[in-house]
């Protein structure tokens, strides 16, 4: 992968995750994040009981921003050889969804949603499909 690639990777996964952050911060409820650091989100109150776009974009697409943002990080590193990188991705790809199944299970707080994993699937799709042309790919 070039430099001006790696460059661009790394930028474009920082966009992602302030985007995600900024829908948190600006339309939902406190986070960890936001409390270590003392600071108090907005928390816009929007109804979301009647448009399921907007419950889209409130509650699933900030995952999916994060998610992707993790995968395209993971990219940098990932290399055709050597079990470790392998297991790291592995380990990226497979994240969120532990994260959710321990929710479902009451081992992690937060609240299970099965939209969550629609869309990390959607994510992870759309990363994979990604990597296979030539936006992503490690040998140009």
């Amino acid at each position: 992968m070039t430099y001006r690639r790696t460059i661009c990777t790394i930028l474009s996964a920082i966009l992602l995750i302030l985007a995600g952050t900024g829908i948190y911060y600006f339309f939902r409820s406190p986070i960890m994040v936001f409390s270590m650091f003392d600071i108090a989100p907005r928390g816009y109150i929007v109804s979301t009981a009647t448009n399921p776009w907007l419950y889209w974009l409130i509650y699933c697409l900030p995952d999916a921003l994060w998610y992707m943002s993790l995968l395209l990080v993971q990219n940098l590193f990932w290399k055709e050889k050597g079990w470790l990188n392998r297991l790291l991705i592995g380990l990226a790809i497979s994240l969120p969804f532990l994260l959710e199944a321990g929710q479902y299970f009451g081992m992690l707080a937060g609240t299970f949603d099965r939209n969550d994993i629609i869309t990390y699937c959607f994510t992870l799709i759309l990363f994979l499909c990604l990597r296979r042309t030539s936006l992503l790919s490690l040998h140009k």
